[in-house]
Formats: structure tokens, C-alpha cells, sequence
């Protein structure tokens, strides 16, 4: 029998914060982005979503200083579990503090519409080979996601967040492209 997504959020959480704190100078994470690299190397400046990671996820506030010329948006969970993304041009002023500690932009930043993205990475606690992916239980890229008509959908994972099987639901989106270590 496979766990439920609490009892496998509850694990990876665990798993991944274990693996954070065994990195301390974030080797991983630069990996990672070094992974995404070719995704970013387009000459004309592309709108890309990303989000502002917690300890244990891929760190990818570096990536506005590598491409500046590129659009970052970050996002900003609203009601209903919607989200919205905002233009980001300084994450050290421009992110405040929002739901869970996590940095969010303020709210009077552009907002970005997602059929303008072209390149979407997503957070994730878990992800299969075939894309499957277990978030973190809100829903809010679940309802994004298809919104986003024009973007390439890309998560960065690390090996421990490659699994043979992830519980899913029928509202669950597919991650069609998954890089990892």
C-alpha cells in the first residue's frame, strides 16, 4: 500500500531538510541551476516564473542576477487559492515577508499574465520520471498551471526527490519536464 500525501509530504519534508542541512554552502542548488542553464540561454528576453525557495528547495534568486535580461516574476497567493505573478527586478526589496514565511512580492508590482510566460519552474516536494508531482497541499499551481498556454512547465529536483510512485489526484497537474541531479 503507497503512503497518503500527508504521510509523503510529512517524509519528503524531512528528507529534504536532512539533505539541506548536509549542503551548507547550497553545492546542490548551483548544480541544479547550472541544469537549467540551457533553458535560460535564449538571446531574446523571456517572462519566466519562479519562486522564492525555501531552505531545503532550489535556490534560484541567482538566476535574476546570471540572466538579467530576462523577465522573473514571482508568485503571490491570493484567495481561493489562486495565485498571482508579479515582475521582480529586486528580490531584496521587492519581497516581503507573506504566508509562511515565505517571501511573496508586494503587491503593487506588475502582474504578469500566465498565457505571456515562457518558462514556468515549479516547486515540489516529490516528483516519477513521468512527471507526477507532489506539492506542498494548497493547490495553487494545480489551478495555475493550465492557465499557463505558452509556457515550457520545468521542475528542478533533487535525486532524493525523484520517487517511483507519487499519490495523485485527478486535479493534479503533470510536470512534463523534470531536471534533475
Amino acid at each position: 500500500m503507497h503512503p497518503t500525501k500527508q504521510e509523503m509530504r510529512r517524509t519528503m519534508l524531512s528528507t529534504l531538510k536532512a539533505a539541506a542541512a548536509q549542503d551548507p554552502t547550497g553545492r546542490r542548488s548551483a548544480a541544479l541551476r547550472r541544469l537549467l542553464a540551457p533553458l535560460l540561454c535564449s538571446v531574446e528576453p523571456l517572462a519566466v516564473a519562479v519562486y522564492a525557495a525555501l531552505p531545503h528547495e532550489v535556490d534560484l534568486l541567482p538566476l535574476l542576477e546570471e540572466y538579467p535580461r530576462h523577465r522573473f516574476c514571482f508568485p503571490r497567493c491570493g484567495t481561493q487559492h489562486r495565485m498571482t505573478f508579479h515582475h521582480v527586478t529586486s528580490p531584496a526589496t521587492q519581497l516581503v515577508p507573506a504566508a509562511l514565511g515565505i517571501p511573496a512580492p508586494a503587491e503593487d508590482l506588475p502582474v504578469v499574465a500566465p498565457q505571456d510566460f515562457d518558462l514556468v519552474l515549479v516547486p515540489g516536494l516529490a516528483f516519477t520520471e513521468a512527471g507526477a508531482r507532489l506539492g506542498y497541499g494548497g493547490g495553487y499551481y494545480d489551478r495555475f498551471l493550465p492557465l499557463c498556454t505558452n509556457a515550457r512547465i520545468t521542475a528542478a529536483a533533487f535525486a532524493e526527490q525523484m520517487l517511483p510512485h507519487v499519490p495523485t489526484d485527478e486535479h493534479d497537474v503533470t510536470i512534463p519536464h523534470i531536471i534533475h541531479l
